[in-house]
């Protein structure tokens, strides 16, 4: 009688064992679920615990290692034709802007650093209008991918610089840094050292990064807010509008 108990248990005993390694599985799964970046429009993203939702690639990057494109302030178009971000040939550059990355090219002058025809609240750097933040049709970040992607402001860059933990590192042979949320050490961005434009030429490439906002210099108003950073240290900082910097994307 006690044999044909048991034999009659076993089977559900095996149910149950079944069952409770597929839970842990399950659970498994569940908790490394937050190291697989999530997709927002066909981009990636990742959520440090801020109050905006990071990119993981910088605009024109296709891997968080590659560079991506350059941009001055409230263009949202590259001076160089694609694919020569990093390149500085004259036939490389589009037609109105072989001279680079200067004022005498900038969409929004009239060539000069005191003659801002858009964005500016101040009438000694130009003509003087109300906004002080790109509009949608000036901002790249939204131009390209669309929905609610757009270029971080000035608080949500400073956010990120004072908000997470910082890691000089190098990913896939290229340097720059990794920033981790503090509130799960499993959420991280990857910054690479992707220099900058000027005139026609490329400087501090694996050495420093420069990251546009979407935010005015109201104290002067030829200037927008980026993140800069070297190996060393980072802030926030006011730069000349026409520069070719980076662009991280965001968005809430």
């Amino acid at each position: 009688m006690l044999m044909k108990c048991l034999t009659k248990l076993l089977p559900i005993a095996a149910v149950i064992c079944l069952g409770v390694q597929s839970c842990d599985k399950y659970d498994n799964d569940d908790k490394g679920a937050g190291k697989t970046p999530k997709v927002y429009l066909g981009h990636e993203y990742v959520d440090l615990g801020l109050k905006v939702k990071w990119a993981t690639c910088n605009l024109g990057a296709t891997t968080p290692d590659e560079y991506g494109d350059y941009f001055a302030w409230g263009d949202t178009a590259t001076y160089y034709k694609a694919g020569y971000a990093q390149e500085h040939p004259q036939a490389h550059w589009k037609e109105g802007k072989t001279d680079g990355y200067k004022w005498s090219t900038y969409k929004y002058c009239n060539g000069s650093k005191s003659t801002m025809t858009k964005y500016c609240n101040n009438s000694a750097y130009g003509n003087i209008d109300s906004d002080t933040t790109l509009l949608p049709v000036d901002d790249a970040a939204h131009y390209m991918w669309g929905g609610n992607w757009r270029m971080p402001t000035h608080e949500e860059l400073k956010e990120l610089s004072d908000s997470c933990d910082w890691e000089w590192t190098t990913q896939n042979d290229v340097d720059g840094w990794k920033v981790t949320s503090k509130k799960d050490s499993s959420q991280s961005i990857f910054l690479p050292a992707s220099g900058y434009r000027f005139n026609a030429y490329f400087y501090n490439l694996t050495s420093g990064g420069y990251y546009r906002s979407s935010s005015l210099n109201t104290d002067l108003p030829n200037e927008a807010w980026i993140l800069s950073y070297n190996s060393e240290s980072r802030s926030v900082d006011g730069s000349s509008r026409f520069y070719g910097y980076s662009i991280r994307p965001v968005f809430k």
